[in-house]
C-alpha cells in the first residue's frame, strides 16, 4: 500500500487509493479544450497554463524558467474552474494553451512526480523498497521524459506539496500545488500522454 508522504516516508498511512477508475480508461482527446472540460467533469479543477512557442514560452519573457507551465491567470492556481462556461472562456481566448490540474483536496488528487533530470529514476526504486511498489493507477508520461502517477486523496486528509523531500526527483503534487496534463505541449515538443496500460 502506498501510503507515506511524510518528511520520513515511514511515518503514516494517508490511505491513499489508485485511480483505476473505469471511466479513467481512456486518454482525453487531443483537443484542449475537450480533454479540459473532461478534466472538469471528473471533479479536477483546471486552468489554463502558458505553452512552448517556437524557442520559448508564450509569456514572450527571455530565459522563461517554466516554459509552458505556468498560468495565464492572474491568481494562478486558485483560479482553478469546474465551471464548462469559465474554461470554454479561457481556451476560446487561448486555443493553444496547456492545461494545469489543480491538486489536493480540492481535486482528491495527490500526483507523485518522477523526475529524471534530479535523480528520480534512481530514487523510486529506493523509495518502494520502503512503502512498496506503487499501486498500478492513472499515469501520464511528461514531455519531458518523466512520470505522474495519480492516487485518489481521502477527503479530509492535507498533504503538502513538495519537491525532492521525499527523495531526490521524487516530488508530490497535492496541497498548493498543479500538474500539467494531457495533451499539453511540453518545451522538448513532445506531449504529456496518458499510459494506456495503467488502465
Amino acid at each position: 500500500m502506498f501510503g507515506s508522504m511524510g518528511s520520513d516516508p515511514r511515518s503514516k498511512s494517508i490511505g491513499m487509493q489508485p485511480m483505476n477508475n473505469p471511466t479513467l480508461a481512456h486518454p482525453p482527446a487531443n483537443n484542449p479544450l475537450t480533454a479540459a472540460l473532461g478534466y472538469a467533469a471528473r471533479g479536477w479543477p483546471v486552468l489554463p497554463l502558458h505553452w512552448p512557442l517556437g524557442q520559448g514560452c508564450s509569456c514572450g519573457r527571455r530565459n522563461c524558467g517554466n516554459v509552458g507551465k505556468h498560468p495565464l491567470t492572474e491568481h494562478g492556481l486558485h483560479d482553478g474552474s469546474l465551471e464548462p462556461a469559465e474554461i470554454r472562456g479561457w481556451w476560446t481566448k487561448w486555443p493553444d494553451a496547456n492545461i494545469g490540474i489543480v491538486t489536493g483536496q480540492l481535486s482528491r488528487l495527490l500526483v507523485v512526480d518522477v523526475d529524471p533530470r534530479h535523480g528520480g529514476l534512481e530514487s523510486l526504486p529506493r523509495l518502494e523498497s520502503i512503502i512498496g511498489p506503487l499501486p498500478v493507477s492513472y499515469t501520464v508520461t511528461t514531455g519531458g521524459g518523466g512520470t505522474h502517477y495519480y492516487f485518489a486523496l481521502p477527503p479530509g486528509v492535507a498533504v503538502p506539496s513538495s519537491n525532492g523531500k521525499i527523495a531526490p526527483g521524487i516530488d508530490i503534487k497535492a496541497d498548493g500545488g498543479y500538474i500539467v496534463a494531457p495533451p499539453s505541449l511540453h518545451k522538448s515538443g513532445r506531449c504529456y500522454e496518458r499510459v494506456e496500460a495503467a488502465s
